[in-house]
């Protein structure tokens, strides 16, 4: 197969077309050329220190919507390394589990990023690259800062490395607490980019939006598909991120991608009135389900637009499955949500019995997937990603490696899938991939109880609007709790309220009863004391 570096096509455009503008951030452009100038520093810094002959070396990007945060993963690629975001919006405690985690290298860090390394302190790797300005309290590592960085010649193209080159890691929500890394390799994101240039067409053109977070994996499409098609990409400041209408228009973005709870956001404000966003030509929403109302009020608002439901876990690459909004919509028989569709050229996609037998359509079981998008398994877990990643013996394919998502679906008699909801405990919050075991772990921790249970609520859509927590026999109140947790956890695994009771229902078989609880709370003269 042949060889991929995601910073191969930034090289190449700075090299073809070096003032084309490949980046608007903080309010200034950068160049192709300019962007590819930093990458080369970048990656000349780690030529020099992360060196190993064991593996790739692991690039901790510790940033967050800078300059920094592309021309460090840039830089990370360009010198054969593996990039590991890390959200500073985390608290310090989750980030500390991940750098426990992910034996990095080196961490390139930007001043969002510094609040934290007080507290990370020994679990930092030896090399630190720090924003301008930055004096870190630390000790025992050896700091560069952004203007000392040696010179380098963007001449040098980036390494040459193999298919099965872990890309990057993105951690996810592990049901111990502790965060499990997705090892995602350069052929993943190879085969992601060629469908997505086929359907897409990203050109010189284009302006597209970067919205998610480097942590969550629409990053990828949003970074990479862009630059990949020689477009520019302007990155939403956090100060919009609750209301980028105003973003959307003022960059005249032709590509906007995000969770679909960001349609209702906008449509709470106003924003989604006819026609107010004609600039935009693709609208590609992932990460959670989207509903039909919201597709078509969207669909409204950006006129021009193909409206596209994507669907796909971390484990496949960003997203496999798709379909576009059109009228009469391909909905889900009762879920209110368009259906995700069919699976990309070269991807699989089937429904499976608990015993891996492959279902007939109209059959209802859990989704699996195949194909040259699956990523390379769980960073240090082999047992869990032999069980995630089986093979199986499908009809035609024969033996061949799949991977199970937990989600159940079905495939209808056009051979479009339509998902059902989650097998497990994993609920999706504002597009975040939740396992509320992982929740539950780190309540038993702070609360001092094993009593403990998390349900999502209210559920609209099939999409968790919020979550609640059960407490019996904690010691802290409800609103300590919250507080502890807000400490470990992203603040969309906060709960939303806290429930103390004085005894948690079971089911026949002894297991905490979920379904009461969520009965418990549709009552409307439920009380409850939180």
């Amino acid at each position: 197969m042949q060889t991929f570096n995601l910073a191969y096509p930034v090289y190449c455009h700075s090299r073809a077309v070096p003032s084309r503008t490949a980046l608007v951030v903080d309010r200034r452009e950068y160049s192709y050329g300019e962007l590819a100038a930093g990458a080369a520093r970048v990656a000349g810094w780690l030529r020099d220190r992360a060196t190993r002959s064991d593996r790739a070396p692991r690039v901790g990007i510790l940033a967050s919507r800078s300059f920094e945060t592309y021309a460090g993963i840039l830089g990370a690629a360009w010198a054969g390394c593996t990039y590991v975001p890390l959200n500073p919006r985390v608290p310090s405690g989750r980030l500390a589990l991940m750098l426990r985690r992910a034996d990095l290298d080196a961490v390139i860090v930007d001043k969002r990023g510094s609040v934290h390394l007080s507290d990370l302190g020994s679990l930092l790797p030896q090399e630190l690259l720090v924003a301008r300005g930055i004096k870190p309290e630390v000790s025992g590592r050896r700091i560069c800062d952004w203007d000392n960085l040696p010179a380098a010649s963007d001449d040098i193209p980036p390494a040459s490395v193999g298919p099965n080159h872990p890309a990057y890691i993105l951690f996810t929500s592990g049901t111990t607490g502790v965060p499990k890394g997705v090892e995602l390799a350069t052929s993943n994101v190879a085969h992601f980019l060629s469908c997505i240039r086929e359907q897409y067409h990203f050109g010189p053109e284009d302006r597209v939006g970067q919205f998610s977070e480097t942590s969550f994996d629409v990053s990828v499409f949003e970074m990479f598909a862009c630059w990949d098609g020689g477009a520019s990409l302007h990155v939403v400041p956090e100060n919009m991120l609750m209301a980028p209408a105003g973003f959307i228009r003022e960059h005249a973005l032709t590509v906007w991608s995000s969770v679909p709870s960001v349609i209702l956001m906008l449509s709470g404000l106003n924003f989604l009135k006819p026609g107010y966003f004609p600039s935009l030509r693709i609208s590609y929403f992932a990460g959670e389900g989207l509903p039909v109302a919201s597709a078509r009020a969207w669909k409204a608002a950006a006129i021009n637009s193909l409206v596209d439901n994507q669907y796909g876990p971390t484990e496949a690459t960003i997203t496999c499955i798709g379909q576009l909004f059109s009228e009469p919509p391909v909905e889900t028989e009762g879920r209110g949500t368009l259906a995700i569709g069919r699976s990309y050229p070269g991807m699989q996609a089937a429904i499976v019995s608990p015993e891996g037998k492959f279902l007939d359509a109209g059959q209802t079981g859990e989704l699996a997937l195949s194909g040259p998008q699956l990523a390379l398994g769980y960073l240090d877990e082999p047992e869990q990603t032999a069980r995630r990643f089986p093979t199986l013996n499908h009809p035609t394919l024969g033996p061949s490696r799949w991977y199970l998502t937990g989600d159940l679906a079905r495939q209808d008699s056009d051979g479009r899938f339509h998902h059902l909801g989650r097998i497990d405990s994993q609920v999706k919050v504002l597009g975040n991939r939740v396992e509320l075991e992982e929740i539950e772990a780190h309540l038993r921790a702070v609360c001092g109880t094993d009593a403990v249970a998390t349900v999502a609520w209210p559920v609209m859509n099939g999409n968790a609007a919020g979550i609640v927590a059960f407490i019996c026999g904690g010691q802290l109140s409800p609103s300590a709790a919250r507080a502890e947790l807000a400490k470990r956890v992203p603040h969309y695994m906060v709960p939303g309220r806290v429930v103390t009771m004085n005894a948690l229902p079971l089911s026949t078989n002894g297991k905490i009863d979920r379904q009461a609880l969520i009965s418990m709370l549709n009552q409307p003269d439920y009380a409850v004391a939180s």
